[in-house]
Order: structure tokens, then C-alpha cells, then sequence
């Protein structure tokens, strides 16, 4: 489960009530803004849009008061369409202070060979990025960007980035994580891009930290100030059968073995 926190000032009102109209269009206007401002913890849209004047704090979205007052309206509508709706906002505005992120990673990357052969120009890399940096915004994203903030709830914070917290290795440990919204709909097992993660780590307050290759290159994977020693554990129960774990496995049976070796000479 997760947290999903907004900060409900007036762009950010106006971009979820946008995305609300295109996912769930049968409902009534006025219905779906008075679910929206119940679920971003007012009593009415009218309040919601008074405080989005002087909005300066990240709220909590609330999946279960937008689906109540809508079935009170007789409307059933999950609690995981609020959810997706300012998860996909809450990830343009990771986007627009991000300028490097796509859903790969961060930068460009390097140029690739084309099916004809020939190497990608300029151009070609950059306009492919831009494709890729589009995918981040779309509603395909916040299923694995919730996903991830279920995740990274877990996840113990450091000081400063620490070595071997890449993002890619998260982000498999991410899409592995069996989890649900907060009103208990299946969200995970779910794939995860390595963009995606990055966002939402992001969102989460965590520190990104870019990396670049011999050729001056950005890596697509970042590190996080995130605990090793956490995500080795998370990593370990969560995915059972991965090399990580199973080389620990190997380790711990090595040690207990030892162990028992000691015990029987003494």
C-alpha cells in the first residue's frame, strides 16, 4: 500500500479534474468534482478550489472518500480512478523539473544503430527521447509509479546517495512487490520502467543521483540515498529466486555450516 500526497494548488486541481473527465466521462460533472474535492480531504470542490489559492503543503489523496461519495450518487466507481488520476499529475510535475527523464532513465543515451544500419543522428536521438519522455506522461505510467510508492515506503532513507542503490536494480525489486491500493485493489506484481521508478523516488523526496559514461553519456540508471543494507532485505524477500538472493542464501548456508563445524570440535 502507499501514500500519495499532492500538492492541491490550482494547476494541479485543474490537471486532475481534466484527468477525471477523461476516465470516467459517464459521471456527472458537478459529481465528479464534489468526489474529487472529497478525496483530496475537503468537504466540498468549492472548498478544494478556496485553498488551491493558498495551497503550500502536499495533501493526502483519499481513494475511499472519492469512491463513497460517488456510490452515494450511484455511481461505483473504484477508489484506484482517483488514484491514477493524480498519480499522472503528481508524475508531469517530476517531468517539468526533471528535463533529462524519460521512462528509460535519465538522458539520451547513447546513439543506436537503425534497422537499415545506420547509426541515429542528432536529431533522430533527441526526437526518440522525446518519444520516450512522452510515454512518462502517459496513463500507462501511474499504475507502476503506484507500485513503486508502495515500494519505496519501505525503503529507509540515508544521509547521502549511497553506492550500489541503482535505480534499475530497484526497479526490478519494485515490479516484483506484491501490493494493493489503499482501499485493497491488486496493484502489484506490475512491470515497472526504470523512468518510472526514478519519478516516483522522486515524488517520494529521495535524492537522485545522475551518472555518466566514458563517452560523457548520461547512464540511464541513477543512485539513491537509500539504504543498501534495506534493499538487500527487501530484495531477499521479495524476490526469493533472484541471483542477489540466491548468492546470500549460498553465503548464510556457508556460515551456518561453519557454525555447526565449531560446535562440534568444541
Amino acid at each position: 500500500m502507499f501514500t500519495l500526497n499532492v500538492l492541491a494548488d490550482t494547476a494541479n486541481l485543474a490537471a486532475i479534474k481534466g484527468e477525471l473527465l477523461a476516465l470516467i466521462p459517464e459521471v456527472k460533472s458537478s459529481h465528479r468534482c464534489e468526489a474529487l474535492g472529497r478525496g483530496l480531504g475537503f468537504e466540498s470542490y468549492a472548498s478544494a478550489r478556496e485553498a488551491s489559492n493558498r495551497s503550500t503543503a502536499p495533501i493526502a489523496a483519499n481513494g475511499a472518500a472519492f469512491r463513497e461519495y460517488l456510490k452515494s450518487r450511484g455511481f461505483l466507481v473504484p477508489g484506484s480512478v482517483l488514484y491514477c488520476a493524480v498519480a499522472k499529475v503528481a508524475i508531469a510535475n517530476v517531468v517539468a523539473a526533471n528535463e533529462h527523464l524519460s521512462v528509460w532513465g535519465i538522458g539520451y543515451g547513447r546513439s543506436q544503430r537503425k534497422q537499415d544500419g545506420k547509426w541515429e543522428s542528432a536529431e533522430e536521438r533527441y526526437s526518440r527521447f522525446l518519444q520516450d519522455r512522452s510515454e512518462l506522461l502517459s496513463t500507462d505510467a501511474t499504475r507502476p509509479f503506484l507500485a513503486s510508492l508502495a515500494l519505496l515506503a519501505k525503503v529507509v532513507r540515508t544521509k547521502t546517495v549511497r553506492k550500489g542503490t541503482g535505480s534499475y536494480w530497484v526497479k526490478h525489486i519494485a515490479e516484483n512487490f506484491e501490493c494493493t491500493y489503499p482501499g485493497g485493489e491488486p496493484l502489484g506484481p506490475h512491470y515497472v520502467p526504470n523512468g518510472v521508478l526514478i519519478a516516483a523516488a522522486i515524488h517520494a523526496g529521495f535524492l537522485a543521483k545522475s551518472h555518466y559514461d566514458e563517452l560523457g553519456y548520461h547512464s540511464l540508471n541513477v543512485t539513491f540515498n537509500m539504504s543498501k543494507p534495506c534493499l538487500e532485505d527487501l530484495d531477499y524477500a521479495i524476490r526469493p529466486d533472484s541471483g542477489r538472493s540466491q548468492d546470500r542464501r549460498r553465503e548464510e548456508e556457508r556460515r551456518a555450516l561453519k557454525r555447526s563445524g565449531r560446535r562440534r570440535w568444541v
